[in-house]
């Protein structure tokens, strides 16, 4: 095994037990780990059930190695041992089989979960395995009870401190306040969001418990208080995107796992067993189930197969309104190619009126008319046999084109919505297209389609005096379902050609353009970034101090598409829908790669683009330590820029001039970083400048080229 195998598999070990925690860390699992060793025989039993996981999952090549969650699982299988009997030979063998147990059962879990949805594991088979061996373990004789675990009655810090601290520390069965106190620091270091959440579930939970309870013997409660704090924080952030609603959700579930907590500790007692995260298992997997059954767009928002800290889940969400729209209404993209007329917009005149006032109408017009001769027959007008393509990711469930296209004028009042294509979203909504041209659908029911994809023509069918598209998100499956608030992203409009701009999120009203935005290779080819895709620039920081700098295009694993730099910095981008996007930095502090980021981090390739506005993550922002300092403290999720975009063409020069102004504003000041870049057309970004607080820092690209890969020769362009 070579040194950087080691190394990975020492930190993904590590992060698997931060994971206990819901953290992401390394070092925040070397923490918990030591202090799993404030009683050495649990913390020992914990550690072998942890390495033989490990082990075991390489050698049976089970595929979630990478999760983790085989290991927080025996580990705390582990643990439970190691707080309840003493170790010896006996115990050894037996805490070695149940990780071996753990492992089975996690893999079993896990294909089960897989196959029936999308909830999380969590430590499930942590509670399956360890009430197994409470059971068993009555008829094993030659165990020797351990009995140095108890509560401490030395107030450290003070009573409620005290108690919350010793509710975290029973996480890991040391229910001691200094125990909790490092872990609690451990979650504030790495989110202060989490942080909150696990004292208000504490706080929620255990109030309400002894409130029911009517009880001065708080022992119980506190050693099984984690339950509150877990509960809250799986609920509250990591699998669902923070908010208002999703805090609301939060505390409830506390409170309902505070009323679980009575109801399983009068049922495990029976048995003599401990309650262990019974509480928020059965809270956490019965809430985000019955959330995830929802059909609508509204908060809360599940995260279920993506979970991540708090702060990240924010700055998505935050960056996906901005740029694709408000959650509760269905972005789509333009259902067709070229320019095209709004005939009628929500709540319009003719037909557009409640319950179905979320629609559009689409036709194509020239010279103020919608069609060329006398207009008599369908194949006068622009519209007609148009291909209609889809706006959406999704699955056709109706289609239905038999229909004959009206004579302009004639109107099908038994067919309404003439042929059409019913199309269902992830979400639940569905997506209609109708009016279609006779046997012009080209999909089939249960057919998946992807964005841009032709599904047939449009046409003058059911209730259309003349051709044109009608586009609408509904509810249900039925025709004349409700509808449902969409709007259009990434398009070109205007109320005239020459008022036309680049809109994200547009909801285009009556008589306006929609023009679908489109690359065009001028722009596309200079800016695409292909794997292996190498940059090396000159950087200059603001000290005036000069240094080579590298910018690489990886692939993850998952198949996202990357930007690093040679500090290991990087970030998320794609090339969709006539545009390159950037989002989700990761990493240390990189100036040159934040601007970078702040310079092309939402460039449209359609060359009659002049001016756009975006709003990237303010922590790209050169901010100076007490500004830094500032943020984190009254933006603890995170805020966003104001950017501007403005974008000019220097023919004689063969490349593109891209200015953009990045404000922030906070309640205490107003700060703005201008950024300067230029494309060539041939070699792409060839220069850049930031300036902030009257400095400059500014990068020079010295070479490109593809960095060698098997079968692939490395090439440098020398340029």
């Amino acid at each position: 095994m070579n040194r950087k195998f080691i190394k990975t598999e020492v930190k993904q070990f590590l992060k698997a037990y931060a994971w206990i925690l819901f953290l992401d860390h390394p070092l925040a699992g070397l923490t918990f780990l030591s202090i799993t060793f404030w009683y050495p025989n649990i913390g020992i039993c914990g550690l072998l059930a942890a390495i033989t996981a490990s082990i075991s999952v390489h050698f049976f090549k089970f595929t979630f190695r990478e999760s983790g969650i085989h290991i927080f699982n025996a580990m705390l299988v582990g643990l439970s041992l190691g707080a309840f009997y003493e170790l010896d030979a006996t115990l050894f063998l037996l805490t070695i089989i149940s990780a071996l147990l753990t492992v089975f059962t996690t893999v079993m879990i896990m294909n089960i979960a897989q196959k029936v949805g999308t909830l999380p594991v969590l430590t499930l088979p942590f509670v399956i395995v360890s009430i197994t061996l409470g059971f068993a373990a009555k008829s094993y004789g030659n165990l020797s009870h351990y009995l140095q675990v108890k509560l401490t009655d030395h107030t450290w810090f003070s009573g409620p401190l005290d108690a919350f601290f010793t509710a975290l520390g029973s996480i890991f069965f040391t229910p001691h306040p200094m125990v909790g106190a490092i872990i609690f620091t451990a979650i504030l270091w790495r989110s202060r969001y989490l942080a909150l959440l696990s004292v208000a579930g504490f706080i929620v939970g255990y109030n309400l418990y002894i409130h029911l309870s009517a009880t001065t013997h708080t022992e119980l409660a506190i050693f099984n208080g984690f339950n509150f704090s877990l509960t809250a924080m799986a609920l509250g952030a990591i699998y669902t995107v923070p908010g208002i609603t999703s805090f609301l959700i939060a505390c409830i579930g506390s409170a309902i796992a505070a009323i679980i907590t009575a109801a399983a500790q009068s049922f495990m007692a029976l048995y003599g067993l401990p309650v262990m995260a019974i509480p928020f298992l059965l809270t956490t997997l019965t809430i985000l189930s019955a959330l995830g059954a929802r059909q609508t767009l509204g908060p809360p928002w599940l995260k279920l197969e993506s979970p991540g800290l708090p702060e990240k889940h924010f700055e998505q969400a935050r960056l996906a309104k901005v740029r694709i729209g408000e959650v509760q209404s269905v972005p789509l993209l333009a259902p067709f190619f070229g320019t095209w007329h709004i005939y009628q917009g929500f709540n319009g005149e003719f037909t557009h009126q409640p319950p179905w006032q979320y629609a559009l109408d689409f036709i194509v017009m020239e010279d103020g008319v919608s069609f060329d001769e006398n207009g008599y027959v369908v194949e006068d007008y622009h519209c007609f046999g148009l291909p209609v393509v889809s706006p959406v990711y999704g699955q056709v469930v109706r289609v239905f084109d038999e229909l004959p296209d009206n004579v302009p004028g004639e109107v099908d009042l038994k067919n309404n919505w003439g042929n059409f294509i019913l199309i269902q979203l992830d979400s639940g909504l569905f997506v209609l297209l109708a009016h279609l041209k006779q046997h012009s659908i080209k999909v089939k029911e249960n057919q998946r389609i992807s964005p841009s994809e032709i599904l047939g023509a449009c046409g003058n069918t059911g209730r259309s005096p003349q051709p044109h598209l009608h586009l609408q998100v509904q509810r249900y499956a039925f025709l004349g379902s409700e509808t449902y608030p969409f709007h259009l992203t990434n398009i070109i409009t205007g109320s005239s050609k020459n008022k036309q701009q680049l809109k994200l999120i547009a909801r285009p009203e009556k008589n306006d353009l929609v023009t679908p935005l489109e690359a065009t290779a001028e722009l596309a080819h200079p800016l695409h970034l292909p794997v292996g895709h190498l940059l090396c620039y000159r950087f200059t920081d603001f000290g005036g101090n000069t240094i080579e700098r590298k910018l690489l295009v990886t692939l993850s694993l998952l198949g996202e598409f990357r930007l690093k730099s040679d500090t290991g910095a990087s970030t998320a981008f794609l090339e969709t829908n006539g545009m390159l996007a950037f989002f989700d930095r990761k990493g240390p502090k990189d100036l040159f790669l934040d601007m970078w980021i702040l310079a092309i981090g939402l460039t449209p390739f359609a060359n009659d683009v002049t001016q756009w506005e975006d709003s990237p993550s303010a922590s790209l922002m050169p901010f100076s330590r007490i500004e830094k300092t500032l943020y984190l403290i009254l933006y603890p999720l995170g805020a966003g820029l104001e950017s501007f975009y403005s974008r000019n063409k220097a023919e004689h020069k063969k490349q593109w001039s891209q200015h953009g102004t990045h404000t922030f504003r906070s309640i205490l000041s107003k700060l703005t970083a201008e950024t300067h870049c230029e494309i060539s057309f041939d070699k792409g970004c060839e220069y850049l400048e930031m300036i902030y607080r009257g400095k400059k820092c500014s990068a020079i690209l010295e070479d490109t080229g593809i960095l060698s890969d098997t079968g692939i020769p490395g090439v440098l362009t020398g340029d």
